[in-house]
């Protein structure tokens, strides 16, 4: 298990390793990525992938979580380093059955909202996009702050969120995903590395976990 984001996880709840063979390493077009997947708690798909290219140059850090068994948003993180250029991501997806009250996570946007906001391309996933959803950039210090705070506030919603039906469940985190392969820039980059069976199943066990055994 790599990384201190894993961590917060690991200190709520214990995370079981998932098979992602054959994928824990694979490369492309001058990148080389590494992938780990976990089951947490029993409630939810951990995956971690990160990636190095340009000789460190280029650097990316993912890490998601799909709840399968309590009602609570998607979440994903993303940290981007290019030519020593550093950007943000914390987004919080809908894919709940029933509202979820994320006061706490909007409190830490707003304490960070001194940071420049970074635009993103228009996609159609944006209007699943929950309120404490942020593209940022900055120092590395100040945007470490933030997904420590974002995160734990996230972490600390599983306390009291909703069990739901995981068939349920499934087929709302099932819903964003399959909308990603049919119109995702991340699976058609993918997809060109290892081809386009392989990236579904990638993305639906591996990363998002909505084919894994629940």
């Amino acid at each position: 298990m790599n990384g201190s984001k894993l961590d917060w996880f690991a200190a709520q709840g214990p995370l079981i390793p998932q098979d992602v063979t054959p994928w824990q390493t694979f490369s492309g077009r001058g990148m080389r990525f590494e992938l780990e997947a976990y089951d947490w708690n029993g409630v939810a798909h951990v995956s971690h992938l990160s990636m190095r290219g340009l000789f460190g140059l280029m650097q990316m850090d993912t890490l998601i979580c799909t709840p399968y068994a309590k009602d609570m948003p998607l979440f994903s993180y993303d940290f981007i380093s290019v030519f020593g250029r550093k950007t943000l991501l914390l987004e919080t997806y809908d894919t709940l059955v029933e509202s979820v009250d994320l006061s706490t996570m909007t409190a830490v946007k707003e304490q960070y909202r001194d940071l420049k906001d970074k635009a993103t391309r228009p996609a159609w996933f944006d209007r699943l996009k929950l309120p404490p959803t942020v593209c940022k950039t900055g120092h590395g210090a100040r945007l470490e702050a933030m997904t420590e705070q974002m995160l734990s506030a996230y972490i600390g919603l599983f306390a009291t969120a909703r069990n739901i039906d995981r068939a349920v469940k499934n087929e709302r985190n099932s819903a964003y995903v399959e909308g990603l392969i049919n119109d995702g820039p991340t699976y058609r980059a993918v997809s060109k590395m290892i081809g386009p069976e392989d990236a579904k199943t990638l993305f639906r066990r591996c990363l998002f976990g909505t084919l894994a055994p629940l």
